[in-house]
């Protein structure tokens, strides 16, 4: 591998709530060259492309075409950060052009679990790295910190995050959060018993067995819209608790708990550090882990009240 990896980044504007600035910038510091950034039109790729150069120096070109990009700046990643509804026709683009990739959650939605693995294949079978955002697992240190190292035995788990997402959207949205921490702390397992209980639009309690080899644990996922940041979140393990704190205007984030509060490392920065090594070290795609996300998923989703 070149010792400097030259990357696009596809959607590198936060409209909503996208990553792909923050992904960008710790890319940046790991000195990946950001060679382009493609946008959904040539003004808004034009747009993105000056931001970047105003706010972290970085000269990128703009495209408005994922094919051209890749056609001509040959990159060796591609970060995929655009909204979920066109992952799917993205991801195969990139998989064919030969490029390793970095997607934002969820992987594709609305998408079928042979839908999933037809991608995750054909990215493995060129021996390519297909890897997911998965920031939460990052904090599974900072928790420790607080409450000593995880229990043998996790009976139960409860999350609450607060997308800007309404309704069945909330589910694809925020739950790959919660599942890539309930393999992140017992490993693959199965969703069962699903229930949804919903107060409006606005307010959701998912409730779930995670069946896994080594046991079972109850799992919830408590989910309430808010619309300005920073949301609030936190994690619950066998009953201890720890709360994301967020310091403005820079953004430090924090973990409290016990009475006692703890630095969290900038989870972009941890998620690019993880990707990058792992293509260094020659990493390839982990298809059981992608394939056992979009299967939970697609059954968390199924609860959904008709």
């Amino acid at each position: 591998m070149p010792e400097q990896m030259k990357a696009l980044v596809v959607g590198a504007r936060t409209v909503r709530q996208g990553t792909g600035p923050f992904l960008t910038a710790a890319l940046h510091k790991l000195n990946v060259e950001i060679a382009a950034v493609i946008g959904t039109t040539p003004e808004t790729a034009a747009e993105a492309a000056s931001t970047l150069q105003t706010k972290l120096g970085i000269s990128a070109g703009s495209y408005s075409d994922l094919d051209d990009a890749i056609n001509i700046e040959r990159p060796a990643l591609i970060v995929l950060c655009s909204p979920w509804q066109y992952h799917e026709e993205q991801l195969k683009k990139i998989a064919s052009g030969g490029c390793h990739c970095l997607v934002e959650k969820p992987l594709i939605w609305p998408g079928s679990e042979e839908a999933v693995a037809k991608i995750v294949d054909q990215f493995d079978a060129k021996g390519l790295l297909l890897q997911m955002v998965a920031q939460w697992p990052f904090a599974l240190s900072a928790f420790e910190s607080l409450f000593g190292p995880s229990p043998e035995n996790i009976d139960t788990f409860n999350m609450r995050l607060s997308p800007i997402s309404l309704g069945p959207v909330m589910v694809p949205d925020a739950a790959p959060h919660f599942l890539s921490l309930l393999q992140a702390l017992v490993g693959p397992g199965e969703c069962r018993e699903v229930s949804i209980e919903q107060s409006g639009q606005e307010h959701l309690s998912l409730c779930c067995h995670y069946e896994h080899a080594g046991g079972s644990v109850h799992a919830t996922l408590e989910l309430q819209t808010v619309s300005q940041r920073p949301r609030p979140a936190w994690i619950e393990i066998n009953g201890q608790r720890a709360e994301r704190q967020v310091e403005l205007p820079d953004y430090r984030q924090f973990l409290s708990g016990a009475g006692r509060q703890v630095a969290l490392p900038d989870p972009m920065d941890q998620v690019a550090a993880d990707f990058v090594g792992n293509l260094q070290r020659g990493e390839r795609t982990n298809r059981p882990l992608l394939k056992s996300l979009q299967r939970n998923l697609c059954t968390l989703a199924a609860a959904w009240p008709s």
